[in-house]
This record gives structure tokens, sequence and C-alpha cells, in this order.
């Protein structure tokens, strides 16, 4: 099953600075159906970050947001793979993706364009059948709502 593509977004505070927390509309449906028990989640720390928000440089968020995009593109449509939340706090941004098979969610991610130079990444992966990871800070943001 391949969710839609529709997002809903939160944002606030948290310690003092601003934080953005995207979501899937319809990520219970996927989690439900797909058996997707594996939880990557890839962490972007940027370079320089914008004292007024928070926030990454304008000239850093454009290259984070096209390796979203291409998370999406890659990753989503042989169905292995949801990029299911993404979070920017502190100059961090971090992309929560659930998959079925880890080495086809790397050979996907091996293929993201790298014609400006790699991406500042770090990855890690665990098993979470039950989307633990994704569903406490999906909890903490409907305690705020």
């Amino acid at each position: 099953m391949l969710a839609n593509n529709r997002w809903i977004r939160a944002s606030g505070s948290l310690h003092d600075k601003p934080i953005s927390i995207q979501y899937r509309e319809d990520w219970e449906t996927v989690r439900d159906a797909d058996h997707m028990e594996i939880c990557v989640q890839i962490a972007w720390q940027a370079d320089s970050v914008d004292d007024s928000t928070g926030f990454p440089a304008l000239s850093e968020q454009s290259r984070i947001l096209t390796f979203s995009e291409h998370l999406q593109q890659q990753l989503e449509p042989a169905g292995n793979a949801l990029v299911s939340m993404v979070i920017a706090h502190d100059g961090v941004n971090q992309w929560i993706i659930y998959c079925r098979d880890l080495e086809v969610l790397k050979e996907g991610l091996n293929q993201i364009p790298t014609g400006e130079g790699l991406y500042p990444i770090e990855v890690v992966a665990d098993e979470d059948p039950s989307w633990n990871t994704f569903t406490q800070v999906y909890q903490a943001i409907q305690q705020q709502a």
C-alpha cells in the first residue's frame, strides 16, 4: 500500500526553540497493513543556524528540501518504505522512515543523486514493529493540541 502524500504539520517550541513536525495523514493505515517493522532515522545537522528562527540558513534549507524530495522519490515507489515523519528543531532535520527490507532501503539511499556533494547525514536503524518511535512523537503532539 502506498500512502497518500498529504502531510499534517505541527509547530511550536521545545526548550525555548522552534520545532516543526510533519507526519503523513494516513500513517495508521500503512502501519496496520504494510508490515514495515524497521525504523530508520536519518539526521542532518545543519552547518549554520539562523538564530532568529532556530532553523538552518536558507541556502542549506534548499539542500535539505531537495534531499527530502529524493528520499520519497527513491524509497517509496517500490512500496518497501514510507517517509512517515519529518522533524526540524535546533538545526537538526530528522526523517523517520519505516521499511520492510533494510537492504532495499540502502539501495534506494545509494540512488539519491549527489552531484553537489554528499549529504551530511547520519543513519540509524532499529526493529520497531509497533512504530514506537513514531507514536511517541505523535502522542506528544496530540497532548499539545
